[in-house]
């Protein structure tokens, strides 16, 4: 746990007050959702991505897992 401070409008943090006794909890849900919300629109942002390609995905990924074998054998010596 990370204690912190927050500077908020005094209407939110007495309406989350009356909502709850555990201010904590209450602002930690809220980041959670704010955090999911934010991984979800970089989701949909990255859809279509691999369209913009100009090899086939499969090549691509093969590709990629060549050059991480590569890399794996130099780190192993």
């Amino acid at each position: 746990m990370t204690k912190t401070s927050i500077t908020i409008p005094d209407d939110i943090y007495k309406q989350a007050k009356a909502e709850t006794d555990n201010f904590s909890a209450l602002v930690a849900m809220a980041l959670e959702g704010y955090m999911r919300t934010k991984q979800i629109e970089k989701a949909k942002a990255s859809f279509g991505k691999w369209q913009e390609r100009n090899k086939p995905s499969v090549e691509i990924v093969n590709a990629l897992r060549v050059e991480e074998r590569r890399n794996d054998a130099r780190h192993s010596r």
